[in-house]
C-alpha cells in the first residue's frame, strides 16, 4: 500500500457529473457528503441504472452485484466501485476504479472525513479520479495493489467487524454479573484511544500482560460458567494475546510477561535472575542431541539449570512450578513428553488431553527458555529394553491400584529426562506426593546430581487440585471432587484438635467423601518419608486420598503436622 498525495487533473471537469448507483447506507451517505463537496450527483439509484449522462459512476451495491451493475452501464464514463475485498476485473471493460472508505456506514451515515480510503484505478486517470472523491471528502488515500486486497480487507472486518463481535461477547458475560453494556462503553473507548495514541505494544494491559495466570484461570471458569459457548473464544483470545506480549518489543512500557529490556523480569520479585538470550524467546526443540548442543554453552559459563517434567495440559500449576524454576535458575528447560510408559490402560493414554500449541504459548509467557518435546521414537527408540525400577515407596497406595509398572515407567523416564538434561535442579507438584517420595529415593540410591524441589499443590479457589483430569468432570461432578479437598481438611483440623489416632482422622476425611456419595479407593495417613501407614501420630504426616469421581480418578493430599501446622510442600 501507498499513501497518495493527489492534485487537481485537467483531464476530469471542474464539476464533474457523478451518478451514484446503490440506495443502501453507503450510496445514500457519499450522495450526501459528496453534493456538499460540490459534485453534481444524480441519485442514489436503483440497481440497473446506466449512468448515462454522467462523467463518472460509483457503484454501491453488494459485492455479488457489482459485475451485474456494471454490465448496464453505458460505455465512457469512468466507473466505480465501493468494495474493499472485489477487485476490478469486475468493471471490465470499463476505465475502473475502486473507493473504499475506511470507515463503518450505520443507519445514521457516517463521517468521512479523517477516515482512511482504499483506492485503485486501471488508469492513471481512474486512479486519480478515485484519490479526488477520496480529498473531496476529507478522507487519506492510501493505494491498495490488487493482490493486497484480501489482507487489507481482512484486516479492515478485524478491527471493525470483529471488534463488535468481541464487545457483544463481553456484553454477554458482563450481562451475568449484573453489568450493563453502556457501563463498559468507557472501557472499550479508552482502550482504542490507548491504541491509537501509544500503538499496541504500550496499550497492552491485563493480566495476560501480568503473567497472571491465576487470574486467566478464574476468567475463563467464569466464561463457561455463564456463556459456555464462548469458551472457545476466550482460549483462543488469550492464546493469541499472549503470543503478542511474548513478541513485544522492549520499548514497551509492561514488559513483566515477555522477558523484555536485558532480561525475564518473571513476577517482579527480586530474586529473578536475566534469561540467557534475552527477550528473544523460547526455543522448542525435539531432539535431545539439539538440547544438548542449546545447553552446552550455559552449563561451560556455570550458569544454573532448571528442569520442569510435565505431560503437558498446562494449568496454573505447571506454571507455577516454571515461575519457580525461572526465579531460582539462569536457564529452565520444560519437558513436554505424554509418557505412555506410565499408563497401564491404552485408552486412558488416548484420552490424555493434548494441545501443544497452547501449552508451548504458556510456557513463552512465564519465561521458559527451551521447550523439549520429543517424540516417542526419540525418547524409546527401536529396542530400548531398560527400566528404572524404584522400591520401598511405590508399592503402597498408587502403586497398589495403578500396579508397580506404572511407578517404573515414571522412573525411567525421569532417569532419562536427568541424564539428556543435566539439571542442577528438578521441580514437582506436591500434588503428586508419591511421586516426588519415588523421585527422591531414585535421586539417593543412584547418586544423581540434581536437587529435587517440591513446591506446593495448586487450587481452585474451592479447594480442589488443580489437574489436567478436572477437565473431563462435568459441571455435577466438579461440584462433588470439591469434596475431596474437604476431607483432607477435615483429617488436618482433626490433628490440630489434638486427635493422634490415624483411624478416628481418617473417619472424619471419610465423612466429607460420605456426604456426597464419593466411595475412594483409599484414604490414608501415612509417613511423609516412607509412606508407610502410621500407628500414631507423631511427627509429620502425608493425609492421601484417591477416588473416581464421574469416571474420572483424581488424587489429593494434604502434609500434616501434629502441632496445627502443615508439614514440609
Amino acid at each position: 500500500m501507498r499513501e497518495l498525495e493527489w492534485t487537481s487533473s485537467s483531464d476530469t471537469p471542474a464539476r464533474t457529473r457523478l451518478a451514484i448507483v446503490g440506495r443502501g447506507r453507503l450510496g445514500t451517505a457519499l450522495a450526501g457528503a459528496l453534493s456538499q463537496a460540490g459534485y453534481d450527483v444524480s441519485g442514489p439509484m436503483g440497481r440497473g441504472a446506466d449512468g448515462r449522462g454522467a462523467d463518472a459512476v460509483l457503484l454501491c451495491v453488494p459485492d455479488a452485484e457489482i459485475a451485474p451493475a456494471a454490465s448496464h452501464v453505458a460505455p465512457g464514463p469512468l466507473l466505480g466501485h465501493c468494495s474493499g475485498a472485489t477487485g476490478l476485473g469486475e468493471l471490465t471493460p470499463h476505465e475502473g476504479f475502486s473507493l473504499h472508505p475506511l470507515m463503518t456506514v450505520t443507519a445514521e451515515g457516517a463521517e468521512f472525513a479523517g477516515a482512511g480510503a482504499a483506492i485503485a484505478g486501471t488508469t492513471p486517470r481512474a486512479l486519480a479520479f478515485a484519490a479526488e472523491l477520496a480529498e473531496a471528502l476529507g478522507m487519506q488515500a492510501v493505494e491498495v495493489a490488487e493482490p493486497d486486497r484480501g489482507a487489507y480487507h481482512a484486516a479492515a472486518s478485524i478491527a471493525s467487524n470483529f471488534l463488535v463481535t468481541l464487545e457483544a461477547a463481553a456484553g454477554r458475560v458482563a450481562a451475568a454479573a449484573g453489568v450493563q453494556r453502556e457501563q463498559l462503553v468507557p472501557l472499550v473507548r479508552a482502550t482504542v484511544d490507548n491504541w491509537a495514541r501509544l500503538g499496541p505494544e504500550r496499550a497492552l494491559t491485563g493480566p495476560v500482560a501480568r503473567g497472571d495466570e491465576v487470574t486467566i484461570v478464574r476468567q475463563r471458569a467464569a466464561v463457561e460458567d455463564v456463556a459456555p459457548d464462548l469458551t472457545p473464544l476466550f482460549d483462543e483470545l488469550v492464546s493469541a494475546t499472549r503470543a503478542f506480549a511474548a513478541a513485544r518489543d522492549p520499548s514497551g512500557t509492561d514488559t513483566r510477561a515477555t522477558g523484555a529490556r536485558d532480561g525475564y523480569a518473571g513476577d517482579g520479585s527480586a530474586g529473578d535472575r536475566p534469561r540467557p538470550g534475552g527477550p528473544a524467546g523460547m526455543n522448542v526443540i525435539g531432539t535431545v542431541a539439539e538440547l544438548r548442543a542449546e545447553l552446552l554453552e550455559p552449563r561451560r559459563a556455570g550458569r544454573r539449570i532448571g528442569l520442569v517434567p510435565t505431560m503437558g495440559a498446562f494449568h496454573e500449576g505447571h506454571l507455577s512450578l516454571m515461575r519457580r524454576a525461572r526465579r531460582d535458575c539462569d536457564v529452565v528447560v520444560v519437558s513436554l513428553f505424554v509418557n505412555p510408559a506410565q499408563f497401564n490402560d491404552a485408552g486412558d493414554l488416548d484420552a490424555y488431553p493434548r494441545d501443544p500449541d497452547h501449552d508451548a504459548a504458556l510456557a513463552a509467557g512465564v519465561g521458559v527458555d527451551y521447550l523439549f518435546a520429543p517424540s516417542v521414537d526419540e525418547v524409546y527408540p527401536s529396542g530400548f529394553a531398560t527400566e528404572v525400577s524404584v522400591a520401598g515407596v511405590t508399592e503402597p497406595l498408587e502403586g497398589a491400584h495403578r500396579g508397580r509398572a506404572h511407578f517404573d515407567g515414571v522412573t525411567t523416564i525421569v532417569t532419562k529426562l536427568f541424564n539428556m538434561v543435566g539439571p542442577d535442579v528438578a521441580y514437582f507438584g506436591q500434588k503428586d506426593a508419591q511421586q516426588a517420595a519415588v523421585i527422591r529415593r531414585l535421586v539417593r540410591d543412584l547418586d544423581i546430581p540434581v536437587a529435587i524441589e517440591v513446591c506446593p499443590t495448586v487450587r481452585e479457589a474451592d479447594g480442589l487440585a488443580m489437574s489436567s483430569r478436572n477437565m473431563h468432570l462435568s459441571p455435577a461432578d466438579r461440584v462433588r471432587a470439591t469434596a475431596l479437598h474437604r476431607a483432607l481438611r477435615a483429617a488436618q483440623d482433626a490433628v490440630s484438635a489434638g486427635e493422634r489416632d490415624p483411624g478416628a482422622a481418617r473417619e472424619r476425611a471419610l465423612a466429607e467423601l460420605t456426604a456426597v456419595s464419593i466411595e475412594p479407593e483409599y484414604v490414608e495417613l501415612v509417613s511423609a518419608d516412607t509412606l508407610a501407614p502410621v500407628d500414631r501420630i507423631a511427627g509429620d504426616v502425608l493425609a492421601v486420598l484417591a477416588a473416581v469421581v464421574g469416571g474420572t480418578r483424581l488424587i489429593d493430599n494434604q502434609p500434616i503436622q501434629p502441632n496445627g501446622g502443615t508439614g514440609r510442600p
